[in-house]
């Protein structure tokens, strides 16, 4: 390997150290979970991390499972960190400011306008802002567009039915076991599969909701970012069931040998 094509290697000041540890001990000190925010920090390179965000409830993105990836300048926090979108399905903008390549424009990490970046700025706080753009009316966040938009609805409709096909079925089914980007979000799984197996029943029911209220099959699209989608809500719920199903399975085998790994048999003479 020529010079040219070593990695280079990177100084990180004292600063930038002391400022990580202390955002990763203030999240640990002080988790999200109560937002659906689960964060951590690589322990390999102290100037990665990533996060899972769950969807909020009563949005067009609950329960469902949006990652993203963290890489902190060597000066942080003079600097914000770059932020990668790794919840997608090639073709779905999932909120005007999480475009499809993988790109997070908010003001606070200098890639939207509006407030910028500060070293007041923190892991925990850029976490909630990210949290706060899963809302229930995602469209708003993009300038100009009002709920009178002709996209309005159609935008919100596809993002739930996508929000569970691809944010929680394919997400669990495919996305963290061969996907190379997200094979380092695969420490996230317990708590994956245990929040989902505890909204799975509310899931069911809101898919068993829609297909009443629209219909089995139905096609949609939108202008704005070009999108389409076919959505069938009776092939929705057979997937998520049985995903549903297996993962109970898979919860129960391992309750069950944890069970007998505990049993001490004793002989009586």
């Amino acid at each position: 390997m020529s010079d040219h094509q070593l990695p280079k290697k990177v100084h990180i000041s004292k600063e930038t150290i002391k400022r990580l540890v202390t955002d990763v001990r203030q999240i640990m000190k002080h988790p999200l979970h109560d937002n659906g925010i689960y964060y951590q920090h690589d322990q390999e390179d102290m100037l990665k991390g990533r996060a899972v965000i769950i969807g909020p409830k009563d949005t067009p993105y609950q329960y469902g499972y949006y990652l993203f990836y963290f890489k902190f300048p060597s000066d942080y926090p003079h600097a914000p960190p770059k932020v990668k979108f790794l919840t997608f399905d090639g073709n779905t903008r999932f909120n005007p400011n999480l475009y499809v390549s993988g790109k997070v424009c908010v003001s606070i990490l200098n890639t939207w306008q509006g407030d910028q970046w500060s070293g007041c700025q923190s892991i925990s706080s850029i976490l909630l802002t990210l949290c706060s753009l899963l809302n229930e009316k995602p469209l708003l966040n993009e300038p100009g567009i009002t709920e009178t938009h002709k996209d309005f609805d159609n935008y919100n409709k596809i993002v739930r039915y996508r929000n569970y096909d691809t944010a929680i079925v394919e997400m669990i089914t495919n996305h963290l076991h061969i996907d190379k980007p997200l094979k380092t979000f695969m420490s996230f799984k317990p708590i994956i599969i245990e929040t989902f197996l505890k909204n799975a029943p509310s899931i069911l029911k809101d898919i068993h909701d829609q297909r009443i209220q629209h219909g089995n099959e139905t096609k949609l699209s939108t202008s704005l970012y070009n999108m389409f989608a076919k959505l069938s809500y009776d092939d929705l719920h057979s997937k998520m069931e049985a995903l549903y199903k297996k993962c109970l399975n898979e919860q129960e085998k391992q309750t069950a040998k944890a069970c007998s790994s505990k049993t001490v048999t004793t002989f009586q003479p």
